[in-house]
């Protein structure tokens, strides 16, 4: 009974763990503005990154796929979905979330759409869009395109996410610390139960 007692409080400790919000990154703050983050956790992988205004030549050294850090529609969604999750957040260095023009780059009250290039193809650049607004409810990732040498300074509400491996290794996000515990917790029940059974059989 005990065994089966001790299974369920794993199980209820796991969905618990996995329920909580991912890490926070490190925010880069200046004059009240955030300019990025250090330490955005991303497919296990640690990042850095900063938000910049101009033309995606002028913000990554170049425009072609190879110019940017993630290079596939997925790997660039996990990116945006990072930014909302880790980046975007009210703390005490700022209300990063509840303010979008707050954000480097973005003026306006209603929403930030910051736009993480993964390919360029005939003068047009396609992204993935992080679209911050004062709801974290209503935050979502779109996909979309803009020309090469459009200029985001020329744009109240949108800005560049350039992106650098960190030199810092990612940590863990909850539901990972809380797969590997309730294994282990299972792990101990199910051998505490195989002992019990096994002395009484031979008593």
């Amino acid at each position: 009974m005990k065994s089966i007692k001790s299974l369920y409080a794993a199980a209820a400790i796991a969905s618990a763990l996995v329920a909580m919000p991912a890490f926070a990154a490190t925010p880069i703050v200046t004059g009240g503005k955030l300019m990025g983050a250090t330490g955005v956790s991303i497919g296990g992988a640690s990042y850095d990154v900063a938000f910049l205004d101009g033309t995606c030549s002028s913000v990554f050294g170049g425009c072609t796929t190879n110019n940017f850090t993630f290079k596939t529609l997925s790997s660039a969604f996990a990116a945006g979905n990072a930014l909302l999750s880790q980046v975007f957040i009210n703390s005490s260095a700022g209300a990063f979330d509840s303010r979008p023009n707050l954000t480097n780059g973005c003026s306006n009250l209603v929403a930030c759409n910051v736009l993480i290039p993964f390919a360029q193809t005939g003068g047009i650049v396609l992204f993935k869009d992080a679209v911050n607004t004062p709801l974290t409810s209503v935050d979502f990732t779109v996909p979309g395109m803009i020309g090469a040498n459009t200029s985001t300074k020329s744009l109240s509400s949108f800005v560049y996410a350039k992106f650098t491996p960190s030199m810092t290794a990612a940590v863990p996000e909850p539901g990972t610390w809380a797969m590997m515990l309730a294994g282990f917790g299972l792990m101990g029940a199910a051998l505490r139960y195989r002992k019990r059974s096994t002395k009484l059989r031979f008593a």
